[in-house]
C-alpha cells in the first residue's frame, strides 16, 4: 500500500476507508501529461508507461488518473459526426 500526504490529509492507495475514483484520459504525450498533473494538481507519478503501449498512472488524493495515447479508429468501429465532418470529400 502506498500513501501520499496532501496538506493535512494522508491518502493511501487502495484506501482503507472510503472509495477511489479512477479516470482514463486519452492524451497525445504521456510524459508531458504526467508532468502537468504533478505540477498543477500535486499528483504523484506512479508510472510513465513505456514504448510498448503501457499506460501511465498518476495519484491525486483518492483519485487515480490512467493516461494513455489514443490508437485511432478500429476497423468496423462506428464513426461519430465530428469525425465524419472532418473527412475530405
Amino acid at each position: 500500500m502506498s500513501s501520499v500526504r496532501i496538506e493535512q490529509k494522508s491518502y493511501e492507495m487502495p484506501p482503507r476507508d472510503g472509495f477511489t475514483i479512477t479516470h482514463y484520459i486519452t492524451v497525445a504525450d504521456i510524459d508531458r501529461s504526467a508532468d502537468f498533473y504533478e505540477e498543477v494538481f500535486g499528483g504523484r507519478i506512479l508510472s510513465r508507461g513505456d514504448s510498448k503501449g503501457a499506460s501511465g498512472h498518476i495519484q491525486i488524493a483518492n483519485t487515480w488518473l490512467i493516461v494513455n495515447v489514443g490508437g485511432g479508429a478500429h476497423p468496423g468501429q462506428a464513426v461519430g459526426n465530428a469525425q465524419r465532418a472532418r473527412r475530405p470529400g
